[in-house]
C-alpha cells in the first residue's frame, strides 16, 4: 500500500501531531509499505526520507500554514502514485491532500485531532472576532471531512464533538499510539538522567514535575505556575521544568525570573524529539491543567516514562487517568497543593503509581495501534 500522509505539523515541531504522523510513516515503510509525509517546512528541519514539504509562513501559536504555490511540488505528489491519503489537518496541507485523492479517484480519510473551539479562543480570547474565526473554521473543516471515507477520533470527546456535524461517515475512535518500550528505556538510564539534572542544576534528590507540550495559552500552564509558585518558594527541593516551544515561552521564562524562581521553574524550550523521553525521564511527576487536549498523547509518553500523573480531569482523559491508581487528579489549587504534597511526601505509593503508570501505557503500543489504523486503511480500499 502506498499512503499519504498529508499535516501542517511535523517534527521538530513536539506535539501530538507531528509525533504520530512520524511513527505512522515510519511504522508502515517497516512493514513493508510505503508510505509519504507532505508537511510545511520548518528552518529547524533536517533532511528526512519519504518527506515532502511545502514553503510555508508562520501561523498562530508557532503553527505554520503550507502554501500551494509550487507546481514542481504538485507534480511530485501526483507520481507518488497514493492508493490511499490520510489527511492529519483540515487546513493547508490536508486541502492539498483531499484535492489530490479527488483528482486521482483514490480514497482519504481524516484523523480530527483539534477542538478550534478551545484552542482558538485560547489565541485570541473570548470576543466577536474569535467566535467569527471559529464558525469560519468549523465550517471549512466539515467541508474537508465531507468524500472522507472514515474518519480517526483519538478519544471518545472527539467523537461526541464530531456528532453535531450529522455527517454519515463512518467513526472509528483510535488513540495514537506510542513506542513504549523507548520511554520505559529512557527511565531506565540513571546515568543520562543524573547527566541532565546536572545541565540543568538540579540536585539529584530533588522532586521534579515535568510538563512536555506546547507553550500557549490553551494549555493553561499559568494555572499550574500559580498554584506552584508558593511551593517552590517554600519548598527548596521542588522544581518545574517546561519542555517545548510556543508563543508564551517568554512571557512564562520572564514572568519566573521576575518571581526570582528561574532555577526552580525553568522553561528550557524545544529539544529534538528524539530526546524528549531523556527529560520525562528525570521527573517524578507529570503536571499538567490542559483542556484543550482531544487525547492527551503526551499523558501516555509520560506514564510509560513511569511518571505519575496530576492533572486536571478531562474527557479526553477516560481510559487514561485511573484516579488513585496511576494518578490524580485536581480541579481546584487546593486539590493540586495535597495532590503534590502526597505524591512528594509518599515515595511508596509513587512508586505503585509508577508501575501502574507504566504499566496502562503499554494499552497504547505502537504495534496495537498500528494493527488497527491498518485495519481502518484496508476497510477503505476499493
Amino acid at each position: 500500500m502506498r499512503v499519504g500522509i498529508f499535516t501542517d505539523a511535523y517534527v521538530p515541531q513536539i506535539g501530538g501531531v507531528s509525533t504520530v504522523s512520524q511513527l505512522i510513516k515510519n511504522e508502515l515503510n517497516r512493514r513493508g509499505h510505503t508510505a509519504y509525509v507532505i508537511t510545511t517546512t520548518d528552518k529547524a528541519a533536517v533532511e528526512e526520507e519519504n518527506v515532502i514539504r511545502y514553503p510555508s509562513i508562520p501561523f498562530v501559536s508557532e503553527k505554520r500554514i503550507g502554501l500551494n504555490i509550487s507546481p514542481e511540488l504538485n507534480r511530485e505528489i501526483k507520481g507518488l502514485h497514493l492508493d490511499l491519503v490520510h489527511t492529519q489537518t483540515e487546513y493547508t496541507m490536508g486541502k492539498v491532500g483531499k484535492d489530490l485523492a479527488e483528482e486521482q479517484g483514490i480514497p482519504y480519510i481524516h484523523t480530527f485531532h483539534t477542538l478550534y473551539d478551545i484552542w482558538m479562543r485560547g489565541q485570541l480570547g473570548e470576543n466577536f472576532f474569535s467566535e467569527s474565526v471559529i464558525t469560519m473554521m468549523n465550517w471549512l473543516l466539515k467541508q474537508h471531512l465531507r468524500g472522507s471515507k472514515a474518519i480517526i477520533a483519538p478519544s471518545q470527546k472527539t467523537a461526541d464533538f464530531l456528532e453535531s456535524y450529522d455527517l454519515d461517515i463512518p467513526v472509528h475512535i483510535l488513540p495514537s499510539g506510542i513506542a513504549v518500550q523507548s520511554f520505559q528505556e529512557a527511565r531506565a538510564n540513571q546515568a543520562r538522567q543524573a547527566e541532565i539534572r546536572r545541565e540543568l542544576g538540579i540536585p539529584s534528590e530533588a522532586f521534579v514535575a515535568i510538563y512536555v507540550g506546547r507553550i500557549s495559552e490553551e494549555k493553561s500552564i499559568d494555572l499550574v505556575l500559580g498554584y506552584l509558585a508558593p511551593l517552590v518558594r517554600e519548598q527548596k527541593d521542588l522544581y518545574f521544568v517546561a519542555v517545548g516551544s510556543g508563543p508564551r515561552l517568554e512571557d512564562y521564562r520572564e514572568q519566573v525570573e521576575s518571581w526570582g524562581l528561574g532555577q526552580q521553574i525553568q522553561f528550557i524550550g524545544q529539544v529534538p524529539v528524539d530526546h524528549v523521553k531523556n527529560f520525562y525521564a528525570i521527573g517524578d511527576i507529570f503536571a499538567c491543567a490542559s483542556q484543550s487536549e482531544t487525547q492527551g498523547l503526551t499523558y501516555i509518553e509520560a506514564m510509560a516514562a513511569g511518571l505519575p500523573l496530576l492533572v486536571r480531569p478531562d474527557p479526553c482523559l477516560e481510559g487514561v487517568l485511573e484516579v488513585g491508581k496511576n494518578g490524580l487528579g485536581f480541579t481546584n489549587r487546593e486539590e493540586f497543593v495535597a495532590g503534590l504534597s502526597q505524591l512528594k511526601s509518599q515515595e511508596g505509593l509513587r512508586r505503585e503509581m509508577s508501575a501502574a503508570a507504566q504499566k496502562k501505557s503499554k494499552e497504547f503500543s505502537v504495534e496495537s495501534f498500528m494493527d488497527k489504523l491498518l485495519a481502518i486503511y484496508e476497510s477503505v480500499m476499493p
